[in-house]
Protein backbone atom coordinates (compact mmCIF):
# COMPACT_ATOMS: atom_id res chain seq x y z
CA UNK A 1 0.00 0.00 0.00
CA UNK A 2 1.01 3.67 -0.52
CA UNK A 3 -0.56 6.80 -0.51
CA UNK A 4 -1.83 8.99 -3.19
CA UNK A 5 -2.99 13.04 -3.45
CA UNK A 6 -6.88 13.47 -3.85
CA UNK A 7 -7.55 16.65 -3.70
CA UNK A 8 -6.18 20.18 -2.37
CA UNK A 9 -7.52 23.42 -1.32
CA UNK A 10 -6.48 27.22 0.06
CA UNK A 11 -8.61 29.48 1.65
CA UNK A 12 -7.36 33.42 1.97
CA UNK A 13 -10.64 34.56 2.56
CA UNK A 14 -10.38 38.05 4.06
CA UNK A 15 -13.23 38.18 6.47
CA UNK A 16 -11.19 37.13 9.20
CA UNK A 17 -7.48 36.38 10.17
CA UNK A 18 -7.95 33.26 12.38
CA UNK A 19 -5.56 30.36 11.02
CA UNK A 20 -8.02 28.17 12.69
CA UNK A 21 -11.04 29.44 10.41
CA UNK A 22 -9.10 29.61 7.92
CA UNK A 23 -7.46 26.15 7.95
CA UNK A 24 -11.03 24.81 8.82
CA UNK A 25 -12.46 26.55 5.49
CA UNK A 26 -9.51 25.03 3.31
CA UNK A 27 -10.11 21.56 4.85
CA UNK A 28 -13.99 21.88 4.66
CA UNK A 29 -13.13 22.70 0.92
CA UNK A 30 -10.90 20.04 0.11
CA UNK A 31 -13.34 17.48 1.37
CA UNK A 32 -15.92 19.14 -0.49
CA UNK A 33 -13.58 18.88 -3.93
CA UNK A 34 -13.34 15.06 -3.14
CA UNK A 35 -16.73 14.30 -1.94
CA UNK A 36 -15.45 12.62 1.34
CA UNK A 37 -17.00 13.12 4.31
CA UNK A 38 -15.53 14.44 7.46
CA UNK A 39 -16.04 11.16 9.48
CA UNK A 40 -14.02 8.94 7.01
CA UNK A 41 -10.62 11.50 7.90
CA UNK A 42 -8.54 8.75 10.46
CA UNK A 43 -5.63 11.81 10.73
CA UNK A 44 -5.21 15.28 10.92
CA UNK A 45 -1.90 16.74 10.87
CA UNK A 46 -1.06 20.60 11.37
CA UNK A 47 1.98 21.41 9.82
CA UNK A 48 1.39 25.62 10.47
CA UNK A 49 3.68 27.47 12.44
CA UNK A 50 2.01 30.76 13.76
CA UNK A 51 -1.35 30.79 15.63
CA UNK A 52 -4.00 32.01 16.71
CA UNK A 53 -3.10 33.99 20.35
CA UNK A 54 0.00 31.64 20.53
CA UNK A 55 -2.10 29.33 20.99
CA UNK A 56 0.51 25.96 22.37
CA UNK A 57 -1.78 23.64 24.23
CA UNK A 58 -3.83 21.87 22.93
CA UNK A 59 -2.33 20.79 20.08
CA UNK A 60 -3.34 23.25 16.41
CA UNK A 61 -4.43 19.71 15.06
CA UNK A 62 -6.80 19.11 17.45
CA UNK A 63 -8.53 22.58 17.72
CA UNK A 64 -8.96 21.72 13.80
CA UNK A 65 -10.12 18.59 14.09
CA UNK A 66 -12.78 20.05 16.29
CA UNK A 67 -13.56 22.39 13.85
CA UNK A 68 -13.48 19.78 10.85
CA UNK A 69 -16.06 17.63 13.22
CA UNK A 70 -13.56 14.48 12.67
CA UNK A 71 -13.74 12.03 14.86
CA UNK A 72 -15.66 13.71 17.87
CA UNK A 73 -17.48 10.26 18.91
CA UNK A 74 -15.69 7.40 19.87
CA UNK A 75 -18.36 4.93 19.94
CA UNK A 76 -19.03 1.01 17.57
CA UNK A 77 -19.07 1.70 14.04
CA UNK A 78 -17.20 4.94 14.25
CA UNK A 79 -13.77 5.69 12.68
CA UNK A 80 -11.34 6.62 15.42
CA UNK A 81 -9.00 9.58 14.44
CA UNK A 82 -6.13 10.88 15.42
CA UNK A 83 -4.54 14.81 14.86
CA UNK A 84 -1.07 16.23 15.86
CA UNK A 85 0.87 19.41 14.98
CA UNK A 86 4.52 18.58 12.67
CA UNK A 87 6.31 22.08 13.26
CA UNK A 88 9.12 22.42 11.38
CA UNK A 89 9.41 25.78 10.00
CA UNK A 90 8.53 26.46 5.88
CA UNK A 91 9.21 22.64 5.74
CA UNK A 92 6.33 21.18 7.43
CA UNK A 93 4.22 20.13 4.89
CA UNK A 94 6.47 17.99 2.84
CA UNK A 95 7.79 16.23 6.39
CA UNK A 96 3.53 16.05 7.05
CA UNK A 97 3.43 14.08 3.75
CA UNK A 98 6.04 11.63 4.56
CA UNK A 99 4.42 11.02 8.32
CA UNK A 100 0.72 10.92 6.79
CA UNK A 101 2.11 8.42 4.30
CA UNK A 102 3.42 6.40 7.45
CA UNK A 103 -0.28 5.94 8.52
CA UNK A 104 -1.61 5.47 5.13
CA UNK A 105 0.42 2.80 4.12
CA UNK A 106 -0.20 -0.45 6.23
CA UNK A 107 -3.97 0.37 4.96
CA UNK A 108 -5.38 0.89 8.65
CA UNK A 109 -6.03 4.97 7.92
CA UNK A 110 -8.13 5.27 4.79
CA UNK A 111 -7.70 8.97 4.62
CA UNK A 112 -5.17 11.85 6.21
CA UNK A 113 -5.68 15.65 5.97
CA UNK A 114 -2.93 17.47 6.25
CA UNK A 115 -3.60 21.17 7.12
CA UNK A 116 -1.00 24.51 6.81
CA UNK A 117 -0.99 28.51 7.12
CA UNK A 118 0.21 31.11 9.41
CA UNK A 119 -1.53 34.11 11.03
CA UNK A 120 -0.14 36.98 13.30
CA UNK A 121 -1.18 36.04 16.90
CA UNK A 122 -3.17 39.15 17.23
CA UNK A 123 -5.25 37.80 13.87
CA UNK A 124 -4.60 41.07 12.61
CA UNK A 125 -4.19 40.88 8.91
CA UNK A 126 -1.52 43.11 6.75
CA UNK A 127 1.03 43.63 9.88
CA UNK A 128 4.07 45.43 8.38
CA UNK A 129 6.05 43.57 11.38
CA UNK A 130 4.33 40.13 9.92
CA UNK A 131 5.95 39.32 6.72
CA UNK A 132 3.81 36.16 5.94
CA UNK A 133 0.74 36.18 4.19
CA UNK A 134 -2.64 34.58 6.31
CA UNK A 135 -4.27 32.03 4.33
CA UNK A 136 -5.28 28.33 5.45
CA UNK A 137 -4.41 25.29 2.97
CA UNK A 138 -5.61 21.36 3.06
CA UNK A 139 -4.62 18.47 1.12
CA UNK A 140 -6.07 15.48 1.44
CA UNK A 141 -4.61 11.91 0.70
CA UNK A 142 -5.56 8.91 0.61
CA UNK A 143 -4.33 5.02 1.14
CA UNK A 144 -4.07 3.66 -2.46
CA UNK A 145 -2.96 0.23 -4.49
CA UNK A 146 -2.56 1.85 -7.32
CA UNK A 147 -0.15 5.10 -6.69
CA UNK A 148 3.19 5.55 -6.57
CA UNK A 149 3.22 7.46 -3.55
CA UNK A 150 6.11 9.17 -2.25
CA UNK A 151 9.67 8.91 -2.28
CA UNK A 152 13.18 9.74 -0.07
CA UNK A 153 12.82 13.56 1.57
CA UNK A 154 16.10 15.52 0.58
CA UNK A 155 16.88 18.16 3.20
CA UNK A 156 19.27 20.64 4.07
CA UNK A 157 20.15 23.49 6.96
CA UNK A 158 21.91 26.70 6.16
CA UNK A 159 23.99 28.23 8.65
CA UNK A 160 23.17 28.26 11.92
CA UNK A 161 19.80 26.97 12.31
CA UNK A 162 19.33 26.33 15.79
CA UNK A 163 18.92 29.83 16.89
CA UNK A 164 15.19 31.04 17.30
CA UNK A 165 13.82 32.67 14.28
CA UNK A 166 10.20 33.55 16.26
CA UNK A 167 9.53 34.19 19.64
CA UNK A 168 7.79 35.84 22.06
CA UNK A 169 9.42 38.58 24.34
CA UNK A 170 8.14 38.58 27.75
CA UNK A 171 9.73 41.70 28.71
CA UNK A 172 8.45 43.51 25.87
CA UNK A 173 5.09 42.45 25.32
CA UNK A 174 4.55 42.71 29.11
CA UNK A 175 0.67 41.47 29.29
CA UNK A 176 -0.45 41.41 25.91
CA UNK A 177 1.96 38.02 25.12
CA UNK A 178 -0.72 36.73 23.10
CA UNK A 179 -0.86 38.87 20.78
CA UNK A 180 3.02 39.57 20.72
CA UNK A 181 5.24 37.85 18.39
CA UNK A 182 9.03 38.63 17.17
CA UNK A 183 10.71 37.58 14.05
CA UNK A 184 14.23 37.04 12.94
CA UNK A 185 15.38 36.59 9.34
CA UNK A 186 17.89 33.84 8.08
CA UNK A 187 21.01 34.32 6.92
CA UNK A 188 20.99 31.43 4.57
CA UNK A 189 20.35 31.91 0.53
CA UNK A 190 16.53 30.16 0.03
CA UNK A 191 17.81 29.65 -3.44
CA UNK A 192 21.36 27.79 -2.61
CA UNK A 193 19.71 25.56 -0.90
CA UNK A 194 16.42 24.79 -3.32
CA UNK A 195 18.84 24.16 -6.00
CA UNK A 196 20.91 21.42 -3.87
CA UNK A 197 17.87 19.19 -2.68
CA UNK A 198 16.06 19.70 -6.19
CA UNK A 199 18.70 17.96 -7.42
CA UNK A 200 19.62 15.18 -4.85
CA UNK A 201 15.86 14.71 -5.53
CA UNK A 202 15.90 14.40 -9.04
CA UNK A 203 18.96 11.87 -9.10
CA UNK A 204 17.70 9.85 -6.02
CA UNK A 205 14.25 9.40 -8.04
CA UNK A 206 16.03 8.58 -11.61
CA UNK A 207 13.86 11.64 -13.04
CA UNK A 208 15.02 13.24 -16.30
CA UNK A 209 15.52 16.79 -16.70
CA UNK A 210 14.08 16.35 -19.85
CA UNK A 211 10.64 15.55 -18.03
CA UNK A 212 9.81 18.72 -16.53
CA UNK A 213 10.07 20.48 -20.79
CA UNK A 214 7.36 17.95 -21.86
CA UNK A 215 5.26 18.08 -18.90
CA UNK A 216 5.93 15.18 -17.55
CA UNK A 217 7.44 16.38 -14.36
CA UNK A 218 6.33 19.61 -12.41
CA UNK A 219 8.12 21.11 -9.88
CA UNK A 220 6.45 22.66 -7.07
CA UNK A 221 8.34 25.84 -5.87
CA UNK A 222 7.44 28.80 -2.54
CA UNK A 223 8.16 31.81 -2.80
CA UNK A 224 9.84 32.72 -0.02
CA UNK A 225 11.75 35.73 -1.90
CA UNK A 226 10.34 37.79 -5.13
CA UNK A 227 10.92 35.85 -8.39
CA UNK A 228 11.78 32.45 -6.94
CA UNK A 229 10.49 30.44 -9.16
CA UNK A 230 11.75 32.01 -12.21
CA UNK A 231 15.18 32.28 -10.32
CA UNK A 232 15.11 28.84 -9.39
CA UNK A 233 14.14 27.42 -12.79
CA UNK A 234 17.48 29.35 -14.54
CA UNK A 235 19.87 27.60 -11.90
CA UNK A 236 18.40 24.26 -12.34
CA UNK A 237 18.36 24.76 -16.67
CA UNK A 238 14.11 23.66 -16.32
CA UNK A 239 11.77 26.49 -18.76
CA UNK A 240 9.96 28.10 -16.05
CA UNK A 241 6.15 26.87 -16.99
CA UNK A 242 7.58 23.70 -15.69
CA UNK A 243 7.85 25.20 -12.13
CA UNK A 244 4.33 25.70 -10.14
CA UNK A 245 4.61 28.63 -8.27
CA UNK A 246 2.81 30.82 -5.80
CA UNK A 247 0.80 33.73 -7.55
CA UNK A 248 2.39 36.98 -6.91
CA UNK A 249 -0.79 38.58 -5.48
CA UNK A 250 -0.38 35.71 -2.30
CA UNK A 251 3.00 36.64 -1.70
CA UNK A 252 4.14 34.42 0.86
CA UNK A 253 2.06 32.00 2.77
CA UNK A 254 5.14 30.13 4.29
CA UNK A 255 4.21 26.69 6.06
CA UNK A 256 1.21 26.51 3.73
CA UNK A 257 3.24 27.51 0.29
CA UNK A 258 3.67 23.43 -0.80
CA UNK A 259 0.07 23.41 -0.90
CA UNK A 260 -0.67 26.56 -2.86
CA UNK A 261 1.93 25.71 -5.62
CA UNK A 262 0.22 22.32 -5.96
CA UNK A 263 -3.38 23.76 -5.72
CA UNK A 264 -2.37 26.32 -8.60
CA UNK A 265 -0.52 23.69 -10.55
CA UNK A 266 -3.97 22.04 -10.33
CA UNK A 267 -5.88 24.73 -11.43
CA UNK A 268 -3.37 25.40 -14.52
CA UNK A 269 -3.54 21.65 -15.85
CA UNK A 270 0.05 21.58 -14.99
CA UNK A 271 -0.43 18.29 -13.26
CA UNK A 272 -2.96 16.57 -15.80
CA UNK A 273 0.14 14.67 -17.40
CA UNK A 274 2.58 14.29 -14.81
CA UNK A 275 4.10 11.05 -13.89
CA UNK A 276 5.89 13.18 -11.16
CA UNK A 277 5.40 16.28 -8.73
CA UNK A 278 8.02 17.47 -6.99
CA UNK A 279 7.25 19.38 -3.62
CA UNK A 280 9.39 21.77 -2.60
CA UNK A 281 9.69 23.68 0.49
CA UNK A 282 12.41 26.30 1.42
CA UNK A 283 12.95 29.49 3.48
CA UNK A 284 16.43 31.21 4.31
CA UNK A 285 17.11 28.26 6.81
CA UNK A 286 16.10 25.22 5.58
CA UNK A 287 15.24 23.49 2.69
CA UNK A 288 13.62 20.10 2.36
CA UNK A 289 12.38 18.69 -1.64
CA UNK A 290 10.19 15.34 -1.82
CA UNK A 291 8.78 13.67 -4.95
CA UNK A 292 5.08 12.38 -5.52
CA UNK A 293 4.23 9.57 -8.22
CA UNK A 294 0.60 9.05 -8.72
CA UNK A 295 1.63 5.92 -10.12
CA UNK A 296 4.77 4.04 -10.19
CA UNK A 297 7.43 4.73 -12.23
CA UNK A 298 7.57 2.42 -15.56
CA UNK A 299 10.23 0.02 -16.21
CA UNK A 300 11.69 1.79 -18.59
CA UNK A 301 12.83 3.69 -15.88
CA UNK A 302 10.67 7.13 -17.54
CA UNK A 303 7.86 8.71 -15.55
CA UNK A 304 4.61 7.07 -15.76
CA UNK A 305 1.75 9.24 -17.03
CA UNK A 306 -0.78 10.37 -14.31
CA UNK A 307 -4.05 8.41 -14.69
CA UNK A 308 -5.84 9.89 -11.34
CA UNK A 309 -7.78 13.23 -11.07
CA UNK A 310 -6.23 16.13 -8.87
CA UNK A 311 -8.09 19.19 -7.81
CA UNK A 312 -7.08 22.34 -6.28
CA UNK A 313 -7.40 26.20 -6.02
Amino acid sequence: MSSAIVSAAVCTDADTGSFFELANRAGRSCLARAGVSSDRIGLVINAGVFRDSNISEPAVAALIQKRLEVGLEYSTGQLPAFSFDLMNGATGVVHALMAAQCFLAPGEVEYALVVAGDTHPSTEREREDFPYSVSGAAILLRSSRDAGGFGTPHTTEIGDAARPTAWVDLDAAGSDGRNALTLRGGTGDPLDAAEQVVRACLADEGIDPGDFATGKAVLLAPAPVPGFRERLAYRLGMPSTAIAGVHPAVGDPYSAAPIHAYASAAAEGLLDAAGAVIFLAADDSTAACLAYHPLPLATSGSVAELRTNHTGG
